[in-house]
């Protein structure tokens, strides 16, 4: 059995949950089916941050079962890696309320069950190493906390959404940000998911807190700062996250959640990762120390931000719901990673943060790196995201046999962008084709690579299948030609390899294409560049 947590409308066994239905009463939802049941609920105590552990006690109700089975992922959304998170937990035991000890089989590194005998409620506790420092695992330092919830919580094996319930205990002085909902009952640190796919997807930062907040189209967002942040302007940093965000809200027309949290943590490292309603960054106060180093931070968060839009919410259709035993595959990284790149510098312009020659930079770098690439020559972009799991770290760093789809994916978006303006001659962009597919398969739907394709056809107006095959199945190169022709840019002569492929506007661009440059740059209703 695996422990999916399956979104779709149906009864819950009144020998469950010792409830039943009115006669000609409406099947509950997945959602209300998930309020009555009893949460499993965790206190997280962190009583010495200098030994790196922390304590866990789950208290989870059998409902009847003389045993419960209770399991850890092996992976987190949007990291395309297998990690051993189960290899971290200590000591895990299992009592009775009276205290009296249970009997714990482990199955497997990362299944246990419980003997629970006729016990209704059985305390799980185990503590968790927390000495690593990415965004998929758990850290706890002098006077820092980055909790998540893959790596941190054993959740039971069942087929089922359950509430969630999170309590900390912190050392004095010590606050928390979530994107966790808090329980309203007035004790501090004390949070509730829906669900365990909402409790993986909801990082908790814990420390000493430096957090400034602004408000878009009604949305209060927190930039919250953890670290060594001693020479870090905050307050200039999330004003220009404002800026961000309000391009990228002008870009879709709407704001996808009530608010949310860029955990922004200074350590060594780097790499960020998206969830629905916050993102977790590791920040390297050295690099964004200087005004390059901080455009490619403002980058980098852009693009762990657009994807509270697309994966999070518009997603390939392989992409949920969640196995967290089993990680999935999809051909379409290439877009899901690739265009989310596009549209996270892309943003940058149409915020009016920098020039054109600032963005073009960015571009013409990423171009770069793609043609340095001998991969590019033996692997399609759709088998990069298809083997991500064993080729790559995530789909970074790729060696001379693979492509990465972040970056051949970035470029596809922007030729693509180009393709289907100049098929309808300037009136629809890809803009209006991540809107479209996001009207028609956000939520549990998600898209098939051949509904996106279609998406996309049909915003343009034509036939797109040979475009595609040459873009993303195949090893051709990619045609620059018509997107520089129709933004009226060209390649500098420069053969130099640090400087080649490099973007410029044409000195001799025409109107039309100086319009054009402008129309993509400045994005609609955006003040942009002037």
């Amino acid at each position: 059995m695996t422990y999916r947590h399956l979104r779709k409308t149906a009864l819950v066994a009144s020998s469950i949950l010792g409830l039943g239905l009115a006669a000609g009463a409406a099947p509950a939802t997945a959602t209300q089916q998930a309020q009555l049941l009893d949460p499993v609920s965790y206190t997280v105590t962190i009583a010495s941050p200098a030994t790196h552990l922390v304590q866990v006690e789950a208290l989870i109700r059998t409902e009847g079962r003389g045993s419960v089975e209770l399991v850890m992922p092996v992976w987190s959304p949007g990291f395309y890696r297998v990690e051993d998170y189960a290899a971290h937990v200590e000591g895990l035991a299992a009592r009775s309320p009276d205290g009296t000890e249970l009997a714990v089989e482990r199955l497997r590194p990362n299944r246990w069950i419980v003997h629970a005998g006729s016990r209704s409620i059985v305390a799980v506790s185990y503590a968790v190493v927390c000495e690593q420092r990415s965004v998929t695992t758990n850290w706890v330092g002098d006077s820092l906390a980055v909790l998540n919830g893959a790596a941190m919580f054993v959740t039971l094996v069942e087929p089922t959404q359950r509430p969630h319930d999170v309590r900390l205990v912190l050392p004095a002085g010590w606050t928390a940000m979530t994107a966790l909902d808090s329980v309203p009952d007035q004790r501090p640190f004390h949070y509730r998911a829906p669900d365990y796919d909402v409790l993986v997807d909801s990082p908790i930062l814990a420390g000493v807190l430096s957090v400034h907040q602004f408000d878009v189209d009604g949305r209060t967002h927190y930039l919250v700062d953890a670290g060594d942040h001693h020479e870090w302007d905050g307050a200039r940093a999330a004003q220009d996250l404002a800026r961000i965000v309000a391009a990228h809200r002008r870009m879709w027309g709407f704001l996808p959640y009530e608010r949310y949290y860029f955990l922004n943590v200074f350590r060594s490292g780097g790499g960020g990762l998206e969830h629905a309603n916050s993102t977790l960054l590791t920040t390297n106060a050295t690099r964004v120390a200087t005004p390059a180093g901080y455009r490619s931070w403002l980058e980098f968060v852009s693009h762990e931000y657009f994807h509270a839009f697309n994966v999070k919410r518009l997603r390939p259709v392989e992409l949920g719901p969640f196995d967290y035993e089993q990680p999935p595959r999809t051909t379409s990284l290439w877009m899901a990673e690739g265009f989310t790149s596009y549209y996270g510098d892309l943003a940058l312009p149409r915020a009016g943060i920098g020039d054109i020659d600032a963005y073009l930079i960015s571009l013409s770098a990423a171009i770069r790196q793609l043609q340095g690439q001998p991969g590019r020559h033996v692997q399609t972009v759709e088998q990069s995201s298809r083997e991500v799991w064993n080729n790559s770290f995530s789909g970074i760093n790729p060696d001379s046999m693979t492509v990465s789809y972040y970056v051949k994916g970035q470029i596809i978006g922007f030729l693509l962008d180009a393709r289907v303006r100049h098929a309808t001659d300037g009136s629809k962009s890809l803009d209006d084709v991540m809107r479209l597919a996001y009207s028609r398969y956000s939520g549990p739907r998600g898209f098939t690579p051949e509904q996106f394709r279609e998406t996309a056809a049909e915003v343009a107006g034509t036939d797109l299948s040979e475009w595609f095959r040459r873009a993303i199945a195949s090893t051709e190169e990619l045609d620059y030609s018509e997107a520089l022709d129709w933004f009226g840019l060209r390649f500098t002569a420069d053969e130099d390899a640090v400087t080649q492929w490099t973007l410029e506007v044409r000195p001799a661009a025409s109107e039309a294409q100086l319009r054009n440059l402008s129309d993509w740059l400045r994005g609609e209703g955006n003040p942009g560049l002037e």
